[in-house]
């Protein structure tokens, strides 16, 4: 399986119902199944985990970062490299979908497996994407979450 920043992020420091669906959604995962991520995929975590830290609103801070970076590596999933073939099919993603998305996308093409994700955007996009999009979505009040409704915006 092939996961996204969005869903790492919201696992490490959301306390809510973004939080609660994203550990409810890595739980359920088999154990025997690989967790992978393209190469941008740490950058991309830190970068949220940044963003998220900068919401006056938010109870995660900058202090919080280092734990949940240490949190986000426990989860362990497999960065690697990322090829010229998935740039190549992220390019020609790119007018549904962000390149960082899109390379997501092609690396779940590639290995023929599906993309886990809290980002509602890539269901919504319209690209002619080749592969399971599972979106996380967050249990609403008085509702039951899923995965594949597009409920909420990573």
């Amino acid at each position: 399986m092939i996961i996204d920043a969005s869903v790492v992020i919201d696992a490490v420091a959301d306390g809510g119902a973004r939080g609660d669906a994203a550990r409810r959604s890595l739980a359920a995962i088999p154990a025997d199944e690989p967790l992978r991520a393209p190469g941008h995929f740490a950058a991309e975590v830190l970068s949220g985990l940044q963003a998220v830290a900068g919401r006056p609103t938010h109870a995660f801070g900058v202090s919080d970062i280092s734990a949940a970076l240490t949190d986000a590596e426990a989860i362990g999933v497999h960065i690697e490299a990322t090829p010229w073939s998935d740039v190549r099919r992220a390019w020609e993603l790119a007018g549904s979908l962000r390149y960082a998305d899109a390379l997501y996308v092609a690396a779940a093409e590639r290995y023929g497996t599906s993309l886990l994700t809290a980002d509602t955007r890539i269901e919504r996009s319209g690209a002619p994407i080749r592969c399971v999009v599972s979106t996380v979505i967050p249990v609403q009040a008085g509702g039951a979450g899923s995965h594949g409704a597009p409920d909420h915006a990573g």
